[in-house]
């Protein structure tokens, strides 16, 4: 499986708009790695300063991608809820909007902290207002309430619990979404779902109102509410014994 030019497009922007993420992982980043369904988010992360010992990538499948020739970093195929690695085993631990294609999430969430060394940092990007990508693997979008329940479930530390993004970015977002899922982009239309005709006929003034608005849901979005914001960024400890 392969990204399109078109994810990683996507990606690229999400880079470009997520500081506060990069900024929390290089501050707390250390020792060895452990990036969950992160594909190749790596090649993000290699070009920032970021420090550690070693860098595995655990995937449910191998993925066409060249991860990187450092020897410090390596793909493991495995499943995300039913990890094979032993107990307390990684420094920092990585979840990169990853959550929200999983099933399972607090599954996840129990084997990542089970995995994660007493006093190790996670850091999660987890979508609040996302809407439908990579179908038919999207079965969720996270308040902050869940997280902070999902915390509080697993037994860990809150360090931080960022909301990222809010209302009028969301609705840029979304009108940018909703022209590709306008022409069935894939991943982010069901073809089971059809168009009616008033559709069709009122398609125009739908692409000349998200070309006017857009913008104008970006110069807002500086000054955001941010009850509904684009994500949250959490970032954890594991209690120490």
């Amino acid at each position: 499986m392969s990204k399109s030019i078109l994810w990683k497009c996507m990606y690229m922007a999400r880079d470009l708009r997520s500081g506060a993420l990069f900024d929390a992982i290089k501050r707390y980043c250390h020792g060895d790695v452990l990036d969950v369904g992160g594909w190749d988010f790596f090649e993000s992360i290699k070009k920032r300063k970021v420090g550690f010992d070693s860098w595995t990538v655990l995937e449910v499948e191998r993925q066409d991608v060249d991860l990187s020739d450092d020897p410090r970093v390596k793909l493991v195929i495995g499943d995300g809820c039913n990890m094979t690695f032993e107990d307390d085993r990684f420094d920092t631990i990585l979840n990169i909007q990853v959550l929200e294609h999983v099933f399972e999430p607090i599954r996840m969430m129990e084997e990542m902290t089970r995995v994660l060394k007493p006093g190790g940092i996670m850091i999660i990007l987890l979508p609040t207002t996302s809407t439908m990508h990579m179908a038919p693997y999207h079965f969720y979008n996270f308040t902050r309430y869940w997280s902070e329940e999902a915390i509080r479930h697993c037994g860990l530390e809150k360090v931080s619990l960022t909301p990222l993004g809010g209302v009028w970015t969301s609705m840029a977002s979304h009108l940018l979404y909703f022209v590709m899922q306008s022409v069935r982009v894939k991943g982010m239309s069901s073809p089971e779902i059809k168009r009616g005709l008033l559709f069709y006929l009122l398609y125009p003034f739908m692409l000349l109102f998200a070309a006017l608005s857009f913008p104008l849901c970006l110069l807002f979005g500086l000054g955001d509410l941010q009850e509904e914001a684009n994500n949250h960024l959490v970032v954890v400890r594991k209690p120490s014994n």
